[in-house]
């Protein structure tokens, strides 16, 4: 599930940078990755997890602002 959760972060970056992508191709992206972030948390709390701060969260605010400044310029 982590590695798919990697692997659609990896496609959706590179997809934002395409400047033929659309919008809705974006939005799509961006649903999906909404999608997996649900299930690795949900894994963790499950787990005991807790995800205050985890190792991660440099990575998925980098993503996050890539996919906002794509988005932005469409």
């Amino acid at each position: 599930m982590i590695t798919m959760a990697r692997n659609d972060a990896a496609y959706a970056l590179t997809m934002a940078r395409r400047p033929e992508v659309s919008r809705a191709e974006l939005c799509a992206l961006v649903e999906k990755l909404a999608g997996s972030v649900r299930e690795v948390a949900s894994v963790a709390e499950l787990r005991g997890e807790r995800l205050n701060e985890p190792a991660y969260a440099p990575a998925a605010r980098a993503l996050e602002r890539a996919l906002r400044e794509a988005l932005s310029q469409r």
